[in-house]
């Protein structure tokens, strides 16, 4: 299994969880993006959308081109699991230190 981690902030964590409990808008788009990269040419994006309700978008990518989805949560934080040709991919949002502001 290759197994990486993103550390948001906290605060932040909190304003895009608010943002995916709320009722959305009716537009569809991205609100933030949180990237994890494996060294073999493989990455994970996992995209908070707009949309009615808004929801959780994880895509994992080979070489740039999307390899696999998962389907849409509308939860942030926790784990992301791919399989693909093989092998695991996990990516743990999971909220970090404060920043100071």
């Amino acid at each position: 299994m290759k197994a990486v981690s993103i550390l948001i902030d906290s605060k932040e964590a909190d304003l895009m969880q608010a943002y995916l409990d709320s009722d959305g808008e009716d537009s569809v788009g991205t609100v933030q993006t949180y990237t994890a990269n494996f060294d073999n040419g493989m990455e994970v994006d996992i995209k908070v959308c707009k949309g009615d309700p808004p929801f959780v978008d994880a895509v994992l990518y080979h070489d740039g081109e999307e390899a696999q989805l998962m389907d849409v949560t509308d939860e942030l934080l926790g784990e992301y699991l791919f399989y693909y040709e093989g092998e695991v991919y996990s990516v743990s949002l999971e909220e970090g230190m404060e920043v100071g502001y």
